[in-house]
């Protein structure tokens, strides 16, 4: 039960140090003027037709090769060469220190995507098809051009609050993503003809740099905190709608991957449905910081969106409106009609629960702010679920030849920008839309819009040497956007749980003749330990000490403690599969042997679910 190491870090960038914010916009401004330049550097290490095959899959020599056109390119002073040579790796390093450095995913690509990477692709593209000509080359190496600006951009957008929260007003924050959005407005403004405009609003910048995968939690927490306290109300609303929609859309993804991985039919279609039991359970238990990020994030879209309502402000009303259904489509049991579970689901135990000064466990700072957004995303839904459902909801319904974010299928959000830059290794690709039009619901599009945008969506994986079956794999999934709106039509409709109540998990009493002894005992199948003594004796699940830490560090866990049955000591932990399959089924348990310190972080945990509610 010891505090996490990462709470009360900052995430401006400390112990790194804050990075010089007006240094690198001019820096990026500087690369902007030389454009015409750089380009044609990197051009000339497109050329590599004749390289060795050793060349072509190096990512850090061509990462330095590629980084090397940029800093060539612009006439500096012997100083200023010296700055931009700290500036070149300080931002990412930056980025990393603050929390937000990329796990290793064994065949995922978890990272900002970089230009070198990207050339990669291109290479192996090339060499399956036709090498192009230099005008081939010089329309890619735009496309690389812009990639890195808009890594870069990326990255300074978490630096807003550098060099001290305490002294950052509105104005100050503010203006500092006004500055991005100058550099990326410049940055579209200076490119060709025929180039995807991958983002074009700042302001998605944020969220976008927070989509890896990542062992620390609390930075996500903080930083969507800080975004509320520093930055002017429509900006934050507008970062809360992207953020909200990205998550909602990898969700989705998510039980698309779970319900095609290992079930398919001949066809290569989904063998089970979004509410098979093994998905819904999966999805639950594994994703603690999407949830309570969602909370957190839907809170101010559902004030936003009854402000809209108030003001008769029918496209804030219907913007608002769509991202709350995103936002909610991986879970709408959870989030409409199950709250109670939903904050148990959302919980994240060394996040979120600590121990005080005079030795009692109690929440964080962050975890008071989440037991209160909790509280008050309930009664937003409550009183606007209605409103919702009978005027909203079914102007988002998906249409046959259009293109509902509810089909729209990736990984990570850091994968859209990869499809939209390789899909313009083809010179006639769609350059209408960018990042934003992903989300962007039909009800906003004309038909013949929304049709490009199916095209669109479509094309991404239809280049020349991808193989057709997998390009067939990853069609638009129309049948699962209808799903996912039927799952979400569903639940609105259904009053509460339809009178099933939420069981309560109740704490053995060392009294005999206590009210605790007449429940049913907890089955030993909701434990986990690393502890095999542990597992011999009392048959929990075994796990091995790698995999307990790393569920415990995700968040998968209600409770989780150490044990010293043997040598060295093991854990246990209580497993949050028990929120749907026996407190959601209305079954009270009993759960015998907890120690003190877990019963009380217990409590905490599931609030208003355990009984007794004080254990003292």
């Amino acid at each position: 039960m010891r505090a996490d190491s990462s709470l009360g870090r900052n995430v401006t960038g400390k112990p790194f140090g804050p990075v010089p914010f007006q240094e690198n916009v001019e820096l990026l401004r500087l690369f902007l003027t030389h454009r015409e330049e750089i380009v044609e550097s990197i051009e000339s290490v497109l050329n590599a037709q004749r390289k060795p095959i050793q060349y072509l899959q190096d990512q850090s020599l061509l990462s330095r090769h590629f980084e090397d056109c940029f800093f060539a390119c612009t006439p500096v002073t012997g100083s200023q060469t010296r700055v931009q040579t700290e500036l070149r790796v300080q931002l990412e390093e930056a980025h990393w220190a603050a929390g937000f450095k990329p796990r290793q995913v064994h065949g995922l690509s978890n990272d900002l995507i970089h230009p070198a990477e990207m050339m990669i692709r291109a290479f192996y593209c090339w060499q399956q098809t036709r090498w192009p000509g230099r005008n081939g080359r010089i329309h890619y190496a735009h496309t690389l051009f812009n990639l890195y600006v808009l890594r870069w951009l990326q990255f300074l957008s978490m630096r807003l609050w550098d060099e001290g929260q305490g002294s950052f007003t509105q104005e100050k924050a503010g203006g500092r993503l006004a500055e991005i959005q100058g550099v990326l407005n410049e940055l579209w403004r200076s490119s060709p003809a025929g180039q995807p405009v991958i983002v074009r609003d700042a302001r998605w910048l944020i969220p976008l740099a927070q989509s890896l995968i990542t062992d620390e939690l609390a930075p996500y927490l903080e930083v969507a905190q800080q975004v509320i306290e520093t930055l002017p109300e429509a900006d934050v609303l507008e970062i809360q709608k992207a953020h909200v929609r990205m998550l909602g859309g990898h969700l989705t993804s998510q039980i698309r991957y779970y319900c095609t991985r290992d079930n398919r039919n001949g066809e290569g279609m989904p063998g089970v449905s979004i509410n098979e039991h093994s998905v819904v359970l999966r999805t639950r238990a594994s994703n603690a910081l999407d949830f309570a990020l969602l909370v957190q994030g839907l809170v101010g879209l559902l004030k936003a969106y009854d402000r809209a309502l108030q003001r008769g402000d029918e496209r804030m009303r219907l913007d608002m409106a769509g991202a709350i259904f995103q936002g909610i489509s991986a879970d709408p049991e959870l989030f409409l009609n199950r709250v109670d579970l939903l904050s148990a689901y959302s919980m994240i135990e060394h996040v979120f629960i600590v121990r005080d000064k005079a030795g009692h466990v109690a929440y964080s700072p962050l975890g008071q702010r989440h037991v209160r957004l909790l509280k008050e995303y309930g009664a937003l839904m409550n009183r606007l679920r209605t409103r919702l459902l009978r005027d909203d909801f079914p102007r988002f319904r998906p249409v046959d030849g259009g293109c509902s974010p509810y089909g729209v299928i990736f990984g990570l959000p850091s994968h859209l920008i990869e499809h939209m830059a390789l899909k313009a290794l083809q010179h006639d690709a769609e350059t209408r839309f960018s990042l934003e039009d992903v989300f962007l619901d039909d009800v906003f599009c004309d038909t013949d819009t929304s049709a490009a945008k199916l095209a669109w969506v479509n094309g991404w994986r239809k280049l020349p040497h991808i193989d057709r079956e997998v390009q067939r794999l990853y069609d638009y999934p129309q049948q699962f956007a209808h799903d996912v709106y039927g799952r979400i039509e569903h639940e609105l409709a259904r009053k509460g749980s339809d009178g099933t109540r939420t069981g309560r998990l109740y704490i053995d009493d060392p009294e005999p003749n206590s009210k605790a002894s007449e429940i049913p005992e907890l089955p030993a199948r909701y434990f986990c330990s690393s502890d095999k003594q542990i597992v011999a004796a009392h048959k929990p699940e075994p796990y091995d000490p790698a995999q307990l830490l790393a569920g415990r560090r995700e968040g998968h866990f209600l409770v989780s403690y150490e044990v010293s049955s043997g040598t060295p000591s093991g854990w246990m932990a209580l497993k949050k599969d028990l929120l749907t399959e026996v407190l959601g089924a209305g079954l009270n348990a009993r759960i015998a042997g907890l120690p003190l310190d877990a019963a009380q972080v217990l409590r905490l945990m599931c609030t208003d679910l355990v009984v007794p509610e004080n254990v003292s």
